[in-house]
């Protein structure tokens, strides 16, 4: 019996040391050096280009942003409705990107010293096939002010990689992944 139980606790250390290699997150930084996005303290998030082709998966990543960002801290957000009101007096049609003049107007009005946009390219909550949420987002945070662009990742995490040993810490809901992914790269926001 004593050696049947130093095998089950070989085995699990075994999983969990060799599983937390999994959990690193498929990331794609491409954030330029310097001091980041230092000098903003409040952001504009604009609705998230959804082409994963799940309905309202943009919607569903710049709310989480939204409350995200708002929920870090580090900087103030501007309420979504204004961003909209702006979007329709300027006659903005397209979700996701926006000229850079229209991002510094953007951000003269609604004192809103970076603007953040984002495309949705993956959001499958794991019914198709596997049983595994998967999600795939970039984003980028753009000066208001410069036009230039102070940070941007590219994310792509699934629900398994979570896993700490035997299932324990995998997340099931897609929703519940989109917040855990959009948790991790506002981290990475050097401020």
């Amino acid at each position: 019996m004593r050696s049947f139980l130093k095998g089950v606790l070989a085995v699990a250390l075994a999983a969990f040391f060799f599983g937390g290699c999994s959990m690193l997150p498929s990331t794609q930084r491409v954030a330029p050096t310097g001091e980041g996005a230092a000098g903003l303290k409040k952001i504009a998030v604009l609705p998230f280009n959804n082409l994963s082709g799940r309905k309202d998966a943009g919607r569903i990543f710049t709310d989480t942003y939204v409350t995200e960002i708002f929920r870090s801290g580090r900087y103030r957000v501007e309420e979504t409705g204004n961003i909209l009101q702006f979007m329709i007096q300027e006659r903005i049609d397209t979700i996701g990107e926006m000229e850079l003049e229209r991002i510094s107007i953007l951000g003269k009005r609604l004192k809103a010293d970076g603007v953040l946009v984002g495309a949705v390219e993956e959001f499958d909550d794991g019914r198709s096939g596997g049983g595994v949420p998967t999600v795939s987002v970039s984003a980028r945070l753009i000066d208001s002010a410069t036009g230039r662009v102070v940070w941007s990742e590219q994310w792509r995490r699934r629900g398994d990689e979570y896993i700490i040993i035997f299932d324990i810490g995998a997340v099931r809901s897609v929703t519940a992944l989109a917040q855990k992914v959009v948790r991790e790269m506002i981290e990475t926001i050097k401020w």
